[in-house]
């Protein structure tokens, strides 16, 4: 019954869309990006500022109005705005427009591409392991984001719903936390209704999961230990996975069962951290590998476009990461680094990130000789992130977090790869990340 009165909403709201003749207020639609709870969140142009930008728009979803009431909902959609638009936090999301249209109540957020949901490939089903980042990098992306509890919580706000697909990264590796539609305020006495669960299972804390009312800022903070478990692990926190006592000890505070065990706020949560952080750089090994030019064949110089499916590339595995890494020692030339194995030359990484057009016509500026790589030759400077015998070689300074192909994917999206994951992902053309060019040697 309830699956098809959702459809039946789904659809009704995708022909209202099209009503608005690709319009929402003054925000032209240029495709959709995901769904809540809430409603839908689409990818908007505004005309008069040439700025792509997110538009959320509240269609919430048939058992949360039941559950609710509309007035309820509708207020909550209201309240989300409001907390973000006043909110002065770089870890943040800002709102810039709050509006209606046709009886649609809608807010303007700042464009973000990707998020650590994103980013580790994590699916609907939590169960199934995803990638993971350099621990280094984890312990920065959570650092960051008790930056930006720590802020709500001194406003008296719990988020209750802290996961890796709320956490946004803009295209310099900055967290934005997002989706505030269900959090709570110190002080507001509203009722959980009866059926009504808040939160994402795997993530929020059992006495959440049980009784939502009783809930407080530790969740966040036992909700944000588990993301860190799935970044460094590719797991969520079952069973023990750490031999060193320092991440056996924090785990084991951070995920007590008892909120009273827990850290009980997010400052101390973050010491706990740079602890972690001063240990990852005394404990910090690596081997060097002594290169070799065993090659299964030429890599492809020239683009493609692959389409939508799935795996387009025979040379990664199931999480888009290279089945083999190859130890890379770049040589100095006058214009770049030399790979005396592929023959290629690699040049400088740009200095800021932009968008794949606006790729283009950076290479063009560098000269004839020089064009994007290929996806296969971008992955040829890729390291394992996690490995015991991790490479000491470097082909990228910590601060590239992803860099642009030439390849496409579709009409709208290219490949790109992570290179603290060391994956291959695609994304829209209008994100914006490095380039690094590179010519035959």
């Amino acid at each position: 019954m309830h699956g098809t009165q959702n459809r039946s909403t789904w659809f009704s709201g995708i022909l209202w869309i099209k009503a608005l003749v690709m319009h929402i207020g003054r925000y032209k639609v240029l495709g959709r990006l995901g769904r809540g709870g809430m409603g839908g969140v689409y990818k908007v142009h505004h005309d008069k500022l040439d700025l792509v930008m997110a538009l959320k728009l509240l269609q919430p979803h048939e058992l949360l109005e039941h559950f609710m009431g509309a007035d309820q909902v509708r207020a909550a959609f209201e309240r989300e705005a409001q907390l973000l638009a006043s909110s002065d936090h770089e870890h943040l999301a800002r709102v810039w427009d709050l509006d209606s249209h046709q009886g649609h109540l809608f807010m303007v957020l700042e464009y973000l591409c990707m998020n650590l949901g994103a980013l580790i490939g994590e699916g609907h089903v939590l169960e199934q392991p995803t990638r993971t980042v350099p621990w280094d990098r984890a312990l920065d992306y959570v650092s960051q984001t008790l930056s930006g509890l720590d802020y709500l919580h001194s406003r008296g706000v719990a988020h209750l719903d802290i996961k890796p697909g709320n956490l946004m990264l803009n295209s310099q590796g900055q967290i934005k936390i997002i989706d505030l539609g269900l959090s709570r305020i110190a002080g507001e006495h509203w009722e959980t209704p009866k059926g009504l669960k808040i939160g994402t299972p795997g993530y929020c804390p059992p006495e959440q999961e049980h009784n939502p009312d009783q809930a407080d800022h530790r969740a966040d903070l036992y909700a944000l230990a588990v993301v860190l478990h799935r970044l460094v692990t590719g797991y969520l926190p079952e069973t023990q996975a750490f031999d060193t006592h320092s991440w056996a000890d924090f785990f084991h505070k951070a995920l007590a069962l008892d909120p009273q065990e827990r850290f009980q706020q997010a400052s101390d949560m973050r010491v706990a951290l740079e602890a972690l952080q001063a240990g990852v750089d005394l404990g910090g090994t690596c081997l060097w590998h002594e290169p070799t030019c065993v090659l299964r064949g030429p890599l492809r110089s020239t683009f493609v476009r692959t389409g939508v499916q799935e795996h387009p590339f025979s040379f990664l595995d199931h999480l888009s990461r290279p089945k083999e890494f190859r130890a890379v020692a770049l040589e100095p030339v006058s214009d770049g680094w030399l790979d005396p194995c592929l023959q290629l030359v690699w040049g400088e990484v740009s200095p800021w990130p932009m968008t794949w057009n606006n790729a283009q016509d950076y290479i063009r500026n560098l000269g004839a000789q020089w064009r994007l790589p290929t996806v296969e030759e971008l992955a040829s400077l890729l390291q394992p992130n996690q490995d015991p015998t991790q490479f000491c070689q470097r082909s990228f300074d910590n601060r590239y977090l992803w860099i642009w192909s030439g390849d496409r994917r579709s009409y709208t999206s290219a490949w790109f790869v992570d290179i603290g994951g060391a994956a291959v992902l695609f994304q829209d053309l209008t994100c914006r990340f490095y380039v690094r060019p590179v010519r035959g040697a």
